[in-house]
């Protein structure tokens, strides 16, 4: 059967996907590049493939021979150590934690979540749910809000975590767009997914409608939506899945297949059939980049992945080739956390089950605290392991087996090394501040957003947040310059927090094509210029150019070696959701 026929049948339904699939990889193998073969999604996630060029599924993405190292076959002696990557992002929704600070709170105190469903959410079966997944702000990603009914809601929540995690490491407008490829092409980041089949088709079905996309699509949507050019795949090893996710992003990011990479996590029971007694919900991400290129940028590192492994065996041999990958010996790690630790939070939470074991691991490692968990009552102090070497840093070990029989183990450790200080000027020195978004309900929602964290700071004991320089340098360089703009020349963190609080100055509206009316954006000299302003301290000037639409490239303004030098921790940007869901029969 050649490939022409092959396809045929594929098109008119005598062959299902994966016979297609299993039948086209010999053709594929033997090809210098097969075109237009759409649909076949079994093919587009592969890594590695020497020789496929151009191959496009239907969630369209292409796999590019050119930046991919030839492939080898298994069982490759790879090298004894692995390069350290850091997570520089994190985001998180979870049962009774809209975000990863109540997710942590939620951690510490030992809180089991489980609870009766949600209202609107058929079923009375207890378990462990997400509030209001039936909303999504479709304005925010410039999405039409009917197609965006049809999605299924785990496409839509991952997209806004994805968001909010590249927002957590700073990494947006032009700091996403500098992540290149070796050919330039930007925004070369890789999306890897744990996420199971779902049931939103049969709600679908139910509602006399078809849902739009497939699995695919939980990574896919998120490359899609933001522009991102490296691999997108979504994985499904069940409670492994996520741990898996990562295993492969941390091989594409070794490959030089991306330049970072976003492994996420999504798992939903839309459907009264899909629940039992003891089920969970979560949706998370986490962005990770090479160590040296994190420190290079001025990242915040929340902790460092020093190997991982993923193999369908038991008797240990995962967790063995991950701290072979790591340079550790087996007795040298001190914590291990498996998924009775994730239990109380997510319950069987199928693909959540390793989502929130990594997260918590990353958040124990951030905090020095260790969480209560099988055998320890209550949240501890973190010794550490070596009292007499403080340079030995503290690390935990996460694994799990899912119920297929992949056992995936990562291999975490602290970042011990002292953040590059952010010089805070001397008191009445001004500050640029910048707020934006889609539209202004969007930009005065983030701005009260802000005013009231940065409120917190000073008045909640053991709420802090960094100092006025640190946020402000945030703003600018680690947030997209959007339509719509509000900004201030401030000289002091309470004026700060009453304009942000308050947020009633009006608001720049770029929308309808009056960006940038001068068009100083398109003359070269025009970056020299804003280096003048900016060296000169025309703090005014600078902010009245932003305003009338002039996209500013603060980070190459404001470049500073070390971590945290240029990205701390904000909260993100406001999304304004509303319900969106199937339309009734």
């Amino acid at each position: 059967m050649d490939e022409r026929e092959i396809l045929t049948r594929f098109k008119d339904g005598t062959l299902d996907r994966r016979q297609a699939v299993a039948l086209l990889a010999p053709a594929v193998d033997a090809a210098d590049g097969i075109d237009g073969i759409n649909g076949i999604h079994g093919i587009h996630g592969i890594h590695g493939v020497n020789g496929v060029n151009a191959v496009n599924g239907s969630g369209g993405v292409a796999v590019a021979a050119a930046p991919v190292a030839p492939y080898e076959p298994a069982g490759r002696e790879l090298p004894v150590r692995a390069a350290p990557v850091a997570v520089v992002g994190m985001s998180g929704r979870y049962p009774g934690a809209p975000d990863l600070a109540a997710f942590w709170h939620l951690l510490r105190d030992g809180r089991d979540t489980a609870a009766a469903p949600p209202p609107g959410r058929p079923g009375g079966e207890p378990g462990h749910y997400l509030e209001q997944v039936g909303e999504f702000d479709a304005e925010f990603f410039g999405l039409d809000p009917e197609e965006a009914a049809l999605t299924d809601p785990r496409e839509r929540l991952l997209l806004e975590t994805a968001w909010e995690a590249f927002e957590d490491g700073g990494c947006t407008g032009s700091r996403l767009d500098a992540l290149r490829a070796p050919d330039g092409t930007p925004r070369n980041v890789g999306v890897f997914v744990g996420a199971g089949a779902g049931d939103w088709p049969l709600l679908a079905a139910e509602a006399g409608t078809a849902s739009r996309g497939g699995p695919w699509d939980i990574a896919n949507g998120v490359s899609r939506v933001l522009g991102l050019t490296g691999p997108s795949q979504c994985v499904d090893t069940a409670e492994a899945s996520v741990p898996t996710a990562l295993h492969l992003a941390l091989a594409s990011l070794e490959r030089g297949e991306c330049t970072a990479a976003l492994v996420g996590g999504v798992h939903l029971l839309l459907h009264p059939w899909s629940r039992r007694p003891g089920v969970g919900e979560a949706v998370g991400a986490l962005l990770l980049k090479p160590l040296d290129r994190a420190l290079a940028d001025g990242d915040t590192v929340h902790a460092v992945v020093r190997g991982s492994a993923a193999a369908h065996a038991r008797g240990g041999a995962a967790l063995a080739a991950a701290l072979e990958r790591a340079g550790l010996a087996e007795q040298e790690p001190g914590l291990r956390e498996t998924a009775p630790c994730a239990r109380p939070s997510v319950g069987e939470g199928g693909p959540a089950t390793g989502l929130a074991l990594l997260t918590r691991a990353v958040l124990q490692l951030r905090h020095g605290v260790l969480l209560p968990a099988p055998g320890r009552e209550s949240a501890e102090p973190w010794s550490r392991p070596d009292p007499s070497d403080p340079s030995v840093p503290r690390r935990v070990v996460a694994g799990l087996r899912g119920a297929g029989g992949v056992d995936a183990q990562v291999v975490l450790e602290e970042y011990a090394a002292r953040p590059a200080p952010v010089r805070e000027r001397p008191a009445g020195h001004a500050e640029l501040v910048l707020v934006s978004g889609p539209t202004p309900e969007h930009v005065r929602a983030t701005a009260r957003r802000l005013g009231e964290w940065l409120r917190a700071g000073h008045e909640v004991p053991g709420h802090e947040v960094p100092g006025l320089a640190a946020v402000a340098r945030g703003l600018r360089t680690g947030r997209a310059a959007m339509d719509c703009r509000l900004a201030y020349v401030v000289h002091g963190a309470e004026e700060l927090v009453r304009l942000l609080v308050e947020a009633d100055a009006p608001c720049a509206d770029l929308r309808g094509g009056r960006r940038d009316p001068m068009r100083l954006g398109e003359a070269p000299e025009s970056a020299d210029y804003l280096a003048a302003l900016w060296r000169g301290g025309r703090l005014g000037q600078l902010r009245d150019l932003w305003l009338a639409g002039v996209d500013v490239d603060w980070a190459a303004l404001e470049a500073a070696p070390g971590a945290a030098a240029v990205s701390v921790p904000i909260p993100p940007s406001a999304l304004l959701r509303t319900a969106l869901w199937l339309p009734a029969r």
